[in-house]
């Protein structure tokens, strides 16, 4: 597929499925009689934006780690306490500072601030590249698209602050080939911010780049530990509570719903039937997070060996991206986010030779980015279909990869056998 196709190819997946659920959800609540969850891709409405006014809360007297044990990264919780400046945390409740016009303004601050950082950055991209489309009324609809995807919605609704990660890791593939030390800086603040894209240091690795890895590594070494020196209890006490807090995360909730609902991920996938079929309950022979470990090992191995030899940026960024979100321990839907950036590099990329591949990422990629919520099985705890569908396109998408794409991988040079001499 040419750049063209694949760019109008994107837009119109989001677009049209969008209209396909909005149609779906308005029949459903006006013909059919639904009720939240039914007809919704998005939270329990009375938690709208939460996420963004309890972490505020949390940093406000500075106590983040030492009172809350918040799993949050030191960096990104430096920027929520300049945000939380903006109301009284001390006297009125996060829900209550939710509905009051200080805490209405700080959180359009927020959202405006770093969407439009991600729309200059896409625009950079496009603006590179507009020999493909001149018209800029259109390049706008397209940036728009790019960014409103469903998971980029979900987000917002949640307000979380994995936003301000999106930006620093679009600006990573964004300088990837441009400037490398500006790009290793961008991933190193991108795992600051929350932890995950530290998976991303393996595209250094593959790759051979080792100085980059030092650069990001250092990059996110000193922004924590100057965000952590803001908060009261030490460096050393903060560093360890923050250590405990982020592997009680990972090991996910004592109750299995809020380990199931919205996930997107392996450890979603490998609780979901027992969740759905067997009354919540995880029976005591399935060891979950074992099966996960072994199982997510061997899929990053697997990719691993096969990366190592592969040519293409753009399928590296893609894959290793792939494995980032669903091999996240809880991954919630908000975390498909990362997909976009790593979607920019394989629209921009040149024609395939064989453009049915094309054709099967682009569809991975353009349902990954549209709402899936048709059905609940668990109405009552908003446990739906789409639980599976988002975990098997992207599983499915790193398994066409390994199974079937090996078209632009280096081929394994045979060992020679001398011949004997002839006497």
């Amino acid at each position: 597929m040419k750049q063209k196709q694949k760019v109008i190819g994107i837009v119109l997946f989001i677009i049209l499925g969008y209209l396909l659920f909005g149609a779906f959800s308005l029949f459903g609540q006006t013909v059919l009689g639904y009720e939240y969850p039914d007809g919704s891709f998005l939270f329990w409405p009375g938690n709208r934006f939460m996420d963004f006014f309890n972490v505020n809360q949390m940093v406000y007297e500075g106590k983040p780690y030492v009172e809350f044990y918040s799993s949050y990264p030191p960096f990104i919780l430096a920027i929520a306490w300049l945000f939380s400046r903006m109301a009284d945390y001390k006297t009125y409740l996060p829900d209550e500072i939710r509905d009051l016009p200080e805490g209405k303004l700080s959180y359009a601050l927020f959202v405006m601030i770093f969407t439009v950082l991600l729309g200059i950055l896409l625009y950079k991209i496009f603006q590179e590249h507009k020999e493909l489309f001149r018209n800029l009324f259109v390049r706008m609809i397209i940036i728009l698209s790019l960014i409103f995807t469903a998971p980029f919605v979900f987000m917002l609704d949640r307000g979380n602050y994995l936003l301000v990660a999106i930006v620093c890791y679009l600006a990573f593939i964004y300088y990837y080939e441009k400037n490398e030390t500006l790009a290793a800086v961008f991933l190193g603040l991108a795992t600051a911010i929350k932890v995950y894209p530290i998976f991303m240091f393996l595209l250094y690795f593959v790759e051979k780049k080792w100085k980059n890895i030092g650069i990001a590594t250092l990059s996110a070494g000193v922004v924590s530990i100057l965000s952590m020196l803001l908060f009261q209890g030490g460096l050393v006490r903060n560093m360890i509570e923050f250590g405990y807090a982020l592997f009680a995360f990972g090991g996910g909730y004592e109750t299995e719903v809020p380990n199931v609902y919205f996930g997107v991920g392996l450890t979603s996938l490998l609780r979901f039937p027992f969740v759905v079929w067997n009354q919540l309950k995880i029976p005591d022979w399935f060891p979950v997070m074992p099966v996960y470990l072994l199982t997510g090992s061997a899929l990053a191995l697997w990719s691993l060996y096969h990366l190592w030899r592969e040519q293409l940026l753009w399928k590296k960024i893609l894959i290793l991206t792939a494995l980032m979100v669903f091999l996240t321990p809880n991954a919630y839907m908000y975390h498909l986010v990362f997909m976009m950036p790593a979607i920019l590099p394989f629209l921009m990329a040149e024609q395939s030779k064989k453009s049915w591949l094309d054709w099967i990422y682009l569809s991975f990629l353009g349902l990954i980015m549209i709402p899936k919520a048709y059905y609940y099985m668990l109405s009552a705890h908003s446990i739906g279909i789409q639980i599976v569908l988002d975990g098997f396109l992207l599983l499915g998408m790193i398994l066409f990869y390994n199974i079937f794409d090996n078209t632009t991988r280096k081929k394994e040079k045979k060992k020679q056998i001398s011949k004997p001499a002839a006497v």
